[in-house]
């Protein structure tokens, strides 16, 4: 569990490191951990392997 732990914070860190032009965060802590909760343990388990918290970040801003 703590792997999945660790790796739901990290996305939270990849999405709060996403800035604009001017440098600004996209996004308030906040809402990045709401978007993050939206994941449940076992897909996080499901994906740990294949996409970075990075990736992930990218994809729940999009949705």
């Amino acid at each position: 569990m703590q792997r999945i732990d660790e790796f739901r914070e990290a996305i939270v860190q990849a999405l709060l490191n996403k800035k604009d032009d001017d440098g600004l965060g996209i996004i308030m802590e906040k809402h990045a951990r709401q978007l993050v909760g939206q994941l449940t343990d076992d897909e996080l388990d499901d994906g740990i392997d294949f996409n970075t918290p990075e990736e992930i970040a990218e994809w729940l801003l999009e949705e």
